[in-house]
């Protein structure tokens, strides 16, 4: 029987294209496999088409769940150099400026989404037990899966809403391998719950009275083995730097991070989504938290919907703005935000309100346009207010029931 690989190229709105090739196919190893750009959508003209994509080795994996099976991750060359609009390519090149400024980052993701074909209607226990939890078969069968990849899985769980659950990993070293990781840790989500008979959604905001899916990011910066933003009583001045990075680029970034029409629904809605630019210690209610542990920050707006390689190497990249040109953050903040009314949130300055005014502030940004490129900064810009633009001709449900009878 023959053995198949199947190769898997991200695009930039974070979907997944995939080529599947005998695994005796041995020039692809050595040479790659040359594809039409220009079929994924923005990334190449007709006339750049001619793109090759070669297989990340250490990215080489049984698939646990299928027989004589494996996958791979794809990255894009244009005439032997790395393509700039391939979102792999930008991860790799964070790691490198982290690597010429003595860093390696760490960073665990958290992956929330929802299991469509939940039996129990409104089941909302927060860590639901077993004997409660109609996702729980699926969820153990994925983290088995994705462990069995090599990829390391603190814990999975029932979340607040219906059908919501979460799968968290475990820290990773370098911004492109928690982007392989969590990419690979979707795919085995969505095909399992294929063989199961069921569907997941990974939409940010589902319904309107429940919580929606973040991809909240946990990050720390090593030199060597040492943790450079592990403080005693309070982090360390490195690490203040970088949350103050992030809190000034974070608006400018958050088409990347929210980078849907419906995200804007999820921070809008509280639930436990922040829409505030503001960090605090063990404050849920921030952007940004600092755990009990006073290790690691915690960046909680990113959603599910973006594409890893882009939400996280801006986030990090941010970051080390903040430390090269020391950008001191606000006080800590110890109130619930989520609690406060109007007039006292007027004094914190908060993310866009919609992903057009999102894009329009993206554009107005050259920090985002260096940390990109040109061409992949042009082109994601292009893409969303395409995307806005077709909303904007949509008749939706709540416009029938809100004015069919006027």
């Amino acid at each position: 029987m023959t053995e198949w690989i199947y190769a898997n190229l991200t695009d930039i709105e974070g979907r997944i294209h995939t080529v599947a090739l005998r695994r005796d196919y041995e020039s692809f190893f050595k040479n790659g496999i040359g594809i039409d750009g220009s079929s994924i959508p923005g990334f190449a003209s007709v006339n750049r088409s001619d793109l090759v994509a070669k297989p990340d080795m250490d990215t080489l994996v049984k698939i646990p769940w299928r027989d004589r099976e494996y996958m791979v991750l794809l990255r894009t060359f244009y005439k032997q150099e790395p393509f700039e609009k391939d979102p792999k390519n930008l991860a790799h090149r964070v790691d490198m400026e982290l690597e010429n400024m003595g860093y390696i980052a760490v960073l665990r993701p958290e992956l929330e989404f929802f299991v469509l074909n939940e039996e129990k209607n409104g089941n909302t226990h927060y860590f639901a037990p077993p004997y409660l939890d109609d996702t729980f078969e699926y969820r153990r069968r994925v983290s088995e899966a994705v462990q069995e990849m090599g990829i390391p899985v603190r814990y999975h769980h029932h979340e607040n809403a219906a059908g919501q659950v979460e799968v968290e990993l475990v820290w990773i070293d370098t911004v492109e391998r928690t982007c392989d990781y969590t990419v690979y840790t979707k795919i085995a989500s969505r095909w399992i719950a294929k063989d199961m008979g069921m569907q997941v959604s990974y939409m940010p905001k589902l319904k309107k009275d429940m919580a929606g899916n973040g991809m909240h990011v946990h990050i720390f910066l090593k030199k060597g083995e040492k943790n450079v933003f592990r403080g005693e009583e309070e982090i360390t001045q490195e690490a203040r730097y970088f949350i103050g990075g992030i809190l000034e680029h974070m608006p400018y970034m958050a088409a990347v991070t929210n980078p849907t029409i419906n995200s804007y629904k999820r921070l809008a809605g509280g639930l436990e989504a922040p829409r505030y630019l503001a960090w605090g210690y063990r404050n849920r209610s921030t952007l940004i938290r600092v755990p009990a542990r006073m290790k690691d920050i915690e960046v909680r707006n990113s959603d599910s919907a973006a594409n890893p390689y882009l939400a996280f190497s801006l986030i990090v990249l941010a970051g080390l703005d903040g430390i090269k040109k020391k950008m001191e953050p606000p006080d800590p903040v110890e109130r619930d935000l989520y609690s406060l009314e109007e007039s006292a949130l007027r004094n914190y300055p908060s993310l866009p309100s919609s992903l057009e005014e999102a894009i329009e502030l993206m554009e107005s940004d050259e920090f985002v346009k260096e940390c990109l490129g040109n061409e992949l900064f042009n082109t994601f810009l292009e893409l969303k207010k395409k995307e806005i633009a077709e909303f904007s001709q949509e008749v939706t449900d709540w416009e029938i029931r809100k004015y069919r009878d006027l």
